[in-house]
């Protein structure tokens, strides 16, 4: 017998002492990798093993609670000094401002990379349900400043929210605010300027009360998104560096005052505009480098609709445009149009010239066959000359036999040097149903 097989004989021969703890013999590094994979409620609970435990979930970078007790979340947080990677923490549940004040700042002082709080349980978050109303009665949070934060996503349900009144956030790229109340004399735009984040490069704002006046100047944000900013009366965006820029339905909220806009964003590629549009008002500056336009139009909407004149005159200043999404919403459904129907105005637009010399590449989603956009689409195919490739998404209401029928009278429209693909919604995914490449 070799000595390898005598060293394995006389470990038989000399077995572990029962009840040996070799667990707790591994290094603190190995312990930390085997609590990140618990809750941390669990990992905490670990301290109740022995000595050596006591202190090792305060080793976790991560940090992920749901519905928290606010004190016990506190002395979580103060236990100790580790740097955090991530926290979370989900389920407040329409908790006041009070209880979550009781805690926060412990997490400022710990954080160095992301923190995400949600109002409802990460659960309800996943799968969009829930969500908290109007309450002035959970009163206002003063965020702390968070100086060695990565990222901030905040969706508090409705909550009162103040902007920290000094502080720099010198780590932070990504900040999301959701479902907040601004309350308080210190501004966010200056808050997210680059004086106080000079490293702010993705700015996310939505379902947001009590910003009517929103002024931000950065030389490193790239994304600006701004979605229901209720209330929002003027806004100003000076941001050499931003490529994406969304505004939709900010300034539709207060129809008292003209809206006033001066955006100056050289290097914009990607413009999403669902809002109100004044040129009068709203100074857009340069966009030179802009390849990607998406806009809306209200079908059947009344004339003069604010969302329709808006969308007209925002669209005519932009000359040239690599990719334009126009989505067409319909406010109502009807089978058939009645006598003098609003969608046959103007009574010329199936005979007017329509220069389309450009385009090249068109997608349509939701076709439903109407005699309306069979006659669209047969005048499309004429007035592009260059058309190669279109691609149309039948609505899921459509019958398959229709679908046929309607694939091959498409198909009589285009030319032999336009590629057709035709798609289909299988359980809400788009699949291809036949292609022509």
């Amino acid at each position: 017998m070799g000595p390898g097989g005598e060293e394995t004989a006389a470990k038989r021969a000399n077995p572990s002492p029962a009840g040996e703890d070799r667990l707790s013999a591994l290094p603190d590094d190995v312990l930390v990798l085997i609590l990140l994979r618990l809750r941390t409620p669990e990992a905490v609970w670990t301290s109740v093993l022995s000595r050596r435990w006591r202190s090792v979930w305060g080793l976790l970078s991560e940090l992920r609670f749901s519905y928290p007790e606010p004190h016990g979340l506190r002395d979580a947080l103060a236990a100790s000094a580790v740097p955090l990677r991530c926290l979370l923490v989900g389920g407040l549940r329409g908790a006041p401002a009070e209880s979550i004040a009781t805690w926060l700042p412990a997490a400022a002082r710990r954080l160095s990379g992301d923190l995400i709080l949600l109002d409802k349980g990460p659960e309800r978050y996943a799968s969009g349900g829930g969500g908290g109303g109007e309450s002035e009665e959970r009163g206002a949070l003063e965020l702390p400043c968070f100086e060695k934060a990565t990222s901030i996503s905040l969706d508090l349900g409705c909550l009162g929210l103040s902007a920290p009144p000094a502080g720099v956030f010198a780590r932070l790229t990504e900040l999301s605010l959701s479902g907040v109340r601004f309350h308080g004399p210190y501004e966010l735009g200056g808050a997210v300027s680059s004086p106080r984040c000079p490293c702010l490069q993705k700015l996310t704002l939505q379902d947001v009360q009590g910003l009517d006046n929103l002024a931000i100047s950065s030389d490193s944000l790239k994304l600006v998104a701004l979605k229901h900013l209720r209330g929002l009366w003027k806004l100003a965006v000076v941001a050499p560096l931003v490529k994406e820029l969304s505004v939709v339905r900010c300034f539709f909220c207060d129809r008292t005052r003209q809206p006033v806009a001066n955006i100056s964003v050289p290097q914009l590629e990607l413009l999403t505009w669902v809002d109100a549009y004044d040129p009068s008002s709203m100074h857009l500056g340069k966009m030179e480098n802009l390849k990607w336009l998406s806009t809306i139009f209200l079908v059947y909407g009344r004339e003069g609709l604010a969302q329709n004149r808006a969308c007209l005159m925002f669209v005519s200043r932009v000359k040239v445009i690599k990719h334009l999404t126009l989505i067409l919403a319909y406010l109502q459904t009807q089978a058939e149009c009645p006598q003098g129907c609003i969608c046959g105005q103007p009574s010329n637009w199936k005979t007017e010239e329509l220069k389309l010399n450009c385009l090249c590449e068109v997608e349509i989603r939701q076709f439903r066959g109407s005699d309306h956009e069979l006659v669209f689409l047969k005048r499309l195919f004429t007035s592009a000359t260059g058309l190669k490739r279109i691609a149309v998404a039948f609505n899921d209401s459509v019958a398959e036999s229709t679908t046929k029928e309607l694939c091959k009278m498409l198909r009589t429209f285009s030319r032999p040097e336009i590629c057709m693909d035709f798609y289909v919604y299988q359980n809400k995914v788009k699949v291809l149903y036949a292609s022509e490449d």
